[in-house]
């Protein structure tokens, strides 16, 4: 399994730019956006963390090239965000920049049976 990371950099000093509703619209943005290039290279969004997302690539399904979707994902992400950047800016006065970490090994998954797919291990 390969899990994908995607964190915004300093994310304080934007919820401290933006009132509260402005910055759940701009989240939504950038999580709708982010979440389907991941859908796009065969991943899940496992969560979302504060600012953060949380893909899953090799669940439930595994690929042979998992970890090469995942790189994939994080590329177009970064070009996604980039083109993203315009609309942000012109509609909030900001620019996001976000770091993505990849790691892959083994997990141990949980049920989903509520919609949530729970993973822990040295991915």
């Amino acid at each position: 399994v390969t899990i994908l990371f995607a964190d915004i950099v300093d994310s304080s000093r934007l919820s401290l730019s933006l009132d509260p509703e402005a910055l759940r619209n701009l989240l939504s943005r950038y999580f709708g956006e982010l979440s389907a290039v991941v859908q796009r290279h065969g991943g899940i969004v496992n969560n979302y963390i504060g600012d953060a997302i949380m893909a899953v690539f090799g669940m439930p399904f595994v690929h042979e090239d998992d970890a090469l979707r995942a790189v994939r994902a994080a590329v177009e992400m970064r070009e996604t965000l980039g083109i993203l950047n315009h609309e942000l800016e012109a509609g909030w006065g900001v620019r996001l920049m976000n770091r993505i970490g990849i790691n892959t090994g083994e997990v141990i998954a949980g049920d989903q049976t509520q919609g949530y797919l729970s993973v822990a291990g040295e991915a």
